[in-house]
């Protein structure tokens, strides 16, 4: 198989009496299927506009120059001049990519695992976690442990990393 070969797609949908076939690069067929479920289905184009999907990929290539996991699911922060709660929000937000990539078991830290990735004193962490729990960007689904809401996977998608000032939160 050539590589224009493993690229191409074949889409069929059958919906409440309405057929769309076509056949093409993804690129091409995945606009072609969006215009046909806002058509067939008009509550999908409102529903499209209102629905938080986060765009992982995107992200990923957002903090990629700050952040990386190793093969083995480790978080490691390779940035130290980000501000400590956008740094926060990127480990977690690595954990959380991790633990879809099946690289880790959960999308949860402890204190001591983001201090250890961000490479800040857990004094710190602590204190920066509070104020991010109380703006709904991270959650503590257990004991000790923190992950990224969908909130603060909004933000740091809004966020502009790269001109991050060194700091604490909110900035």
């Amino acid at each position: 198989m050539t590589e224009t070969e493993t690229e191409q797609v074949k889409v069929q949908i059958d919906m409440n009496g309405l057929r769309y076939e076509a056949s093409g690069s993804i690129e091409e067929i995945i606009p072609q299927v969006l215009q046909f479920l806002s058509q067939a289905v008009p509550a999908y184009d409102i529903a499209k506009r209102l629905v938080y999907v986060p765009d992982l990929a995107g992200l990923a290539d957002k903090v990629s120059d700050f952040a990386k996991m190793t093969s083995t699911g480790q978080l490691l922060l390779n940035r130290s001049e980000l501000a400590a709660d956008k740094a926060i929000s990127m480990i977690l937000f690595m954990a959380h990519l991790a633990q879809k990539m099946g690289k880790r078991n959960s999308d949860s830290l402890s204190i001591e695992e983001i201090a250890n990735g961000v490479s800040k004193a857990p004094k710190t962490i602590r204190n920066v976690l509070v104020q991010m729990q109380r703006t709904g960007g991270i959650e503590r689904p257990d004991r000790g442990s923190y992950r990224i809401t969908a909130k603060g996977l909004m933000q740091l998608e809004a966020s502009q990393i790269n001109s991050a000032p060194k700091g604490g939160p909110n900035e």
